[in-house]
């Protein structure tokens, strides 16, 4: 019998390829029967097969007895290789399902964006012929995982790595509960009350977002102190909540706060300020190249405007 060194590499390695589903169901396994019963084979091709390979290759891959099978160290190689490449084609189906036009698009948002805009506008999805499945997630998704197709990021972007496209620009403005403040008082006067409460999203001032007291003052030019009576929230969403509920008064930037104020549950107490920061839609490059992704690409925006 030839050394496997004397045969073609070429044609050892397109035998060996053949076979790496049956190779990784055995090592999986550790048992033939139970790998045919995955392959849908008799147990009896399974070995015929292995023994044809083994031919090829001029040595064992397992040893054999009645009660269990053990890979040799040859085999050890070649069934560790058969499961990366088993990996690789499925990651590959993976991304080839993304270009499919039927299915749910996975998407990830914040719980904020989620409570307060998503949710009130999943409902027309349906109706561009969109199906959405919310990942809620505060974290920035792992597009790596092959989890999340895509996903709506707050933030000053692009993201490297990243096929990002800009939604919407922000902005942030000071609410209250209706009745909170005096309507024709200024914010510098509303600030100088003791009993003027300022509500903080404490997430917001630490993620380079802007999304902050401080970042609303210095842009409007106020010089009022909102640290002295104050109550933080990790969520801008709850922050909105707690102003809703007359604890005071909160920041809320654009697609969070034109619900509330619209059904008169907020309204203004200062101006507008622009953010550095805005909402983009970002996937990676293998989904920006479908048509669910224009189809969601175009629906966000039309509800966006």
């Amino acid at each position: 019998m030839k050394k496997p060194h004397e045969k073609s590499r070429a044609g050892l390695m397109a035998k060996a390829n053949q076979n790496a589903p049956l190779l990784a169901a055995i090592a999986r396994e550790n048992s033939f029967s139970k790998a045919a019963e995955i392959l849908g084979v008799h147990q009896s091709a399974i070995s015929h097969r292995v023994n044809l390979l083994e031919e090829a290759l001029g040595f064992s891959l397992f040893e054999r007895t009645t009660r269990q099978i053990t890979p040799t160290a040859y085999g050890r190689i070649l069934c560790a290789a058969a499961i990366e490449v088993m990996a690789v084609w499925d990651g590959a189906f993976d991304r080839l399902e993304k270009f499919e036009n039927r299915g749910a698009v996975r998407l990830s948002v914040s719980s904020s964006l989620a409570m307060k805009w998503v949710l009130p506008h999943l409902g027309r999805a349906a109706e561009a012929g969109l199906e959405i499945a919310l990942d809620v997630n505060d974290r920035p998704a792992d597009f790596r995982a092959g989890v999340i197709d895509a996903a709506i990021r707050f933030g000053v972007g692009p993201y490297p790595g990243l096929h990002s496209t800009l939604l919407k620009k922000a902005e942030i403005l000071p609410v209250a509960r209706p009745g909170y403040c005096d309507p024709g008082a200024t914010l510098e006067m509303i600030a100088g009350l003791p009993s003027t409460t300022f509500l903080k999203d404490v997430a917001g001032e630490r993620d380079d977002t802007d999304f902050s007291w401080a970042y609303y003052k210095d842009q409007a030019g106020l010089s009022i102190e909102t640290d002295a009576r104050h109550i933080a929230f990790d969520r801008a969403d709850l922050v909105l909540q707690a102003a809703i509920n007359g604890m005071g008064i909160g920041l809320g930037r654009t697609l969070l706060v034109e619900g509330d104020i619209a059904q008169g549950f907020l309204v203004p107490v200062g101006p507008s300020v622009a953010m550095k920061s805005a909402y983009w839609l970002v996937c990676g490059s293998d989904f920006a190249g479908t048509e669910r992704y224009a189809t969601l690409l175009g629906w966000l925006r039309s509800q966006m405007k």
